[in-house]
């Protein structure tokens, strides 16, 4: 077998020994992010240097790190963190920094902690941020679909939210095919958003007592959060509220 130079030999190890494991472990589910992220860009749902995405594996966050690019994601793009991260007075808690990650982390941590093993996607869609400011349109009769009632504790905690932050507010979909799976998107203010990245939040709740499984919610003036099970269902459902939001638009404009 015919040997490679000594000096391309030492470059491939050198190589080898420099990515951390995690990044041959991750590599497929990077490959993955990377195609979806592509898409959103082309799609106009983010811009070069907006958004962020994530990918909860086991006990392992895989997320992008702050101000990175998310057209063309290469390894080091990411970082990967524990989704729960230590608290005050844990033996973990002065070796676990954030490495660099989104500084919406904690949306992300909020978000799969209540649906591990899931993709977040945050993006700036913009004609759903443009309905996150607009509050005119609630005489508009949306689609009379079925949809399974939410248990008394859901209703209950949703109460308190909308008394505690009397800026949360919703996006009723008219069209069917974003109706039949959100009947309503929930929009929420930038001081909720704060609440929960610093734990503050003035109405206790965990995001699966009020969303599914599959799920997004805005947030006002700002973007998107979406997730799924897979990179695709958490573009899916981006791209259902702002095809949503478009056609909300079109009609208030008649």
């Amino acid at each position: 077998m015919k040997k490679e130079p000594a000096k391309r030999q030492s470059l491939k190890n050198s190589s080898k020994k420099s990515a951390k494991p995690w990044e041959f472990k991750y590599r497929k589910k990077i490959l993955e992010l990377r195609r979806v992220c592509n898409i959103a860009f082309d799609k106009d749902l983010i811009d070069t240097h907006s958004g962020n995405i994530s990918m909860g594996i086991d006990k392992d966050l895989l997320i992008t790190k702050t101000g990175r690019s998310l057209v063309n994601l290469k390894q080091q793009d990411f970082t990967v963190v524990p989704i729960t991260r230590p608290k005050k007075g844990d033996k973990k808690y002065n070796d676990c920094s954030d490495n660099g990650a989104s500084s919406e982390i904690d949306i992300h941590r909020f978000i799969l902690k209540s649906f591990p093993n899931s993709t977040v996607l945050h993006s700036h869609p913009l004609d759903a941020v443009v309905l996150s400011l607009h509050t005119g349109y609630g005489f508009i009769k949306p689609p009379d679909i079925k949809t399974p009632r939410i248990s008394t504790s859901s209703f209950n905690k949703i109460e308190k939210l909308y008394k505690e932050y009397p800026g949360l507010s919703e996006i009723t979909p008219l069209d069917f095919e974003s109706a039949y799976f959100f009947p309503k998107i929930y929009v929420f203010p930038l001081n909720l958003i704060n609440d929960i990245k610093t734990k503050n939040l003035m109405a206790d709740f965990e995001a699966r007592e009020i969303f599914k499984e599959n799920g997004v919610f805005m947030i006002k003036s700002h973007g998107s959060f979406a997730w799924g099970k897979t990179p695709l269902d958490a573009l899916r459902w981006t791209m259902m509220l702002e095809a949503s939001a478009k056609i909300i638009l079109k009609y208030l404009s008649f």
